[in-house]
């Protein structure tokens, strides 16, 4: 995850920018539009994952906002 975060913040610094993008990206993966090329072609194109647009921008948000290199002290329910 942290590779994915680094790149994509790379490849698109602000939030919007961001989380358009791999929600789209996630939503209809494609050798041609992939910023992680080097990933596809060791492990091959990611599977189709049966999530609508909202749900997968909330991940994109939740991505975009945590530094996964830091620890966490989980979530409070």
């Amino acid at each position: 995850m942290v590779q994915i975060r680094q790149s994509y913040l790379r490849a698109f610094p602000k939030k919007n920018d961001f989380v358009e993008y791999m929600s789209e990206w996630v939503k209809k993966p494609k050798e041609e539009t992939s910023i992680m090329l080097h990933a596809v072609k060791k492990y091959e194109l990611m599977p189709f994952l049966h999530f609508n647009m909202e749900s997968l921008k909330e991940i994109s948000v939740y991505i975009y906002e945590t530094d996964f290199e830091k620890e966490h002290k989980g979530h409070t329910y």
